[in-house]
């Protein structure tokens, strides 16, 4: 396999997670909704716990904004929604249906215990939900509006808790007991319409979200059954009313969330996606867009695609020529900042994969999803036969990106866990030892570094390949 050129290439180490704030003003509207699905509550452990029963998520059709640049916010089908975007700080209005908040909890914090789990969650896990967001709201925001809210800071330590034991082998009843906690507030809340439309639970179903995922094998295994109504809040008009920013940042990671589940099953995501408009596409990121806006369009284009490929749908030539023309356009559009800054060859494990290096997370995951997408519609071209010279060209392109997708076991939580995606779809192609070699490093160093967890996926490509 030959090394990609630095400017198509695609992985995760990052330099700097830069902070910048976007002003906007956001006014709600007057759409009206049906009363949501009841929600079970007999939920015991994180092996077993609730099933959404909400409708899907809708991809928008343009990007939430970056740094500079604020393209309209996400349309979800409720009429009368108006954005207004100015110079003037953050509008925070009263939530619809907001719960009663518990007086603010003793703070600094007393427990040394919950002061490390708080800052683990910062400094560690936030990274994960921050990957596409200048304003870093996990770890700067999230944690702050926990003070008011017991189910949302029960969430923050349930998620802390799990991940150090993941990596450190810390008591796991300590993950079980705040998630436990957590549970008996949030099952409640799930069961209120009124309440659901609330900023903090929203952030907490999001997180707990995570945590479940955490302890899900990769390989094949199917966790929407986890999603605590991330549907449903997300769908809710209450997305469009207060804190608009904290509101998108949680949005792209339900959103990421759900591609990882549909990639991981090679189904189609559980979400809604309005026809692709290429050109609404394009126009969306003007010259001002900021980087952020550009990786989430990268996201949003890698579900359409996921749609295409597993959908139920005809895999039409036309739809497929408009979502190879968008993949491209990216590619050719995007800012200079998405050029790597090091590309070098990782000759310490005797591959042709490239240690690719960019300066922000964001960077490093547009180019992964678009990498992603790229595969996928290489892979799935309705236009070529099943077999025969371009057939296996374009098969041994797709074996390249994928090379290079999981070519950096140094990388971000959620850089690693993309890359780990495209060896759990297409890694058994793979025939060189050492590249083999290399893959099955990348997915121990994903769980060592991070925990999550690539066991059950290291089995099966060991099984594959005829490895001890």
């Amino acid at each position: 396999m030959q090394p990609m050129r630095p400017h198509r290439s695609r992985m995760h180490s990052c330099l700097t997670k830069d902070r910048y704030l976007v002003d906007f003003v956001l006014e709600s509207g007057s759409g009206q909704v049906g009363s949501s699905t009841p929600t079970p509550t007999n939920v015991l452990s994180p092996a077993g716990s609730l099933h959404s029963h909400a409708d899907s998520i809708p991809i928008p059709e343009r990007v939430s904004p970056g740094s500079s640049y604020t393209p309209p916010l996400p349309q979800y089908g409720f009429p009368n929604q108006q954005v207004h975007t100015g110079s003037s700080a953050v509008s925070v209005a009263p939530s619809v249906g907001t719960p009663e908040r518990l007086p603010q909890r003793p703070w600094p914090l007393r427990d040394p215990e919950e002061a490390r789990l708080l800052q683990h969650f910062v400094e560690k896990v936030a990274p994960f939900f921050d990957c596409t967001d200048r304003q870093q709201h996990f770890a700067i925001h999230i944690p702050y509006r926990a003070r008011r809210c017991e189910t949302l800071f029960n969430a923050i330590l349930a998620m802390s808790a799990r991940h150090l034991n993941r990596t450190t082998g810390f008591d796991p009843f300590v993950s079980d007991h705040y998630y436990q906690a957590c549970l008996a507030k949030l099952i409640p809340a799930l069961n209120d319409h009124g309440v659901t439309m609330d900023d903090d639970l929203l952030s907490a179903t999001v997180i707990l979200r995570l945590l479940e995922e955490f302890d899900v094998p990769l390989a094949g295994s199917d966790i929407r059954g986890h999603s605590f109504g991330t549907k449903a809040f997300i769908r809710s008009p209450s997305m469009m009313t207060t804190t608009p920013s904290l509101r998108q940042a949680v949005y792209w990671s339900g959103l990421r969330q759900e591609i990882y589940n549909a990639l991981s099953l090679h189904q189609a995501p559980d979400i809604e996606l309005r026809s692709l408009d290429l050109d609404s596409h394009l126009n969306s990121l003007g010259p001002d867009a900021g980087d952020c806006a550009w990786a989430n369009q990268a996201i949003t284009h890698c579900a359409h695609v996921l749609v295409f490929c597993f959908g139920e749908g005809p895999r039409s030539a036309a739809v497929y020529a408009d979502l190879k023309a968008h993949n491209q356009q990216w590619s050719e559009t995007r800012p200079d900042s998405f050029d790597p800054y090091f590309v070098g060859e990782d000759v310490a494990v005797g591959t042709q994969f490239p240690d690719i290096r960019y300066g922000c997370p964001w960077h490093a995951i547009g180019n992964q999803y678009i990498d992603l997408a790229q595969i996928l519609l290489s892979v799935h071209d309705p236009t070529l036969p099943t077999v025969g010279p371009l057939r296996t060209r374009l098969i041994q392109e797709a074996d390249r990106l994928t090379g290079d997708l999981g070519s950096h076991p140094q990388g971000d939580l959620e850089t690693m866990v993309v890359g780990c995606m495209a060896i759990h779809l297409w890694g058994d192609r793979f025939t060189d030892p050492h590249e083999q070699d290399h893959l099955i490093q990348v997915l121990i160093q994903t769980d060592a570094l991070h925990g999550w967890p690539t066991h059950a996926l290291q089995r099966q490509l060991r099984e594959k390949w005829g490895m001890r």
